[in-house]
C-alpha cells in the first residue's frame, strides 16, 4: 500500500499540531499546579525530585510518558548577564504506572 506525499505531509502536520497542543496544555497545567501550591520557579529553583514527582502524577493521570528537559545555555558575547539557548537535554522521564493496560496479542 502506497501513501501519497500529500497525505504523508498532512499526517505529519496533524501529528506536529497535536503534539504542540498536548505540550502546551501540560505546560500550563504544571504552572497552574505550582501556583496553587504557592511555588513559583522564579522565587527559587525547584528541585528536580519535585519536578519528577509532579511529572509522575501527570503521567499517571494522563497515561502519557513525560520527559523533563533542561535548556543548554551559552553566554552572549558582550552581555555577561544574558544567555542564549543552544540546545536541550532530557534530565528525567517518567512512565505512567497506574492504570496501564497491557497490549493484547
Amino acid at each position: 500500500m502506497s501513501v501519497s506525499n500529500e497525505l504523508m505531509q498532512d499526517l505529519s502536520i496533524l501529528i506536529e499540531e497535536t503534539g504542540e497542543r498536548i505540550a502546551e496544555d501540560y505546560y500550563f497545567a504544571f504552572f497552574e499546579f505550582l501556583a496553587k501550591i504557592n511555588l513559583s520557579d522564579t522565587d527559587c529553583p525547584i528541585p528536580l525530585k519535585l519536578w519528577t514527582a509532579i511529572a509522575q502524577a501527570f503521567a499517571d493521570a494522563s497515561g502519557y510518558r513525560i520527559g523533563l528537559q533542561a535548556e543548554l545555555l551559552e553566554p552572549i558575547d558582550g552581555e555577561p548577564t544574558r544567555n542564549r539557548v543552544v540546545g536541550h537535554r532530557e534530565v528525567a522521564s517518567v512512565e505512567p504506572i497506574l492504570f496501564v493496560q497491557p497490549a493484547e496479542d
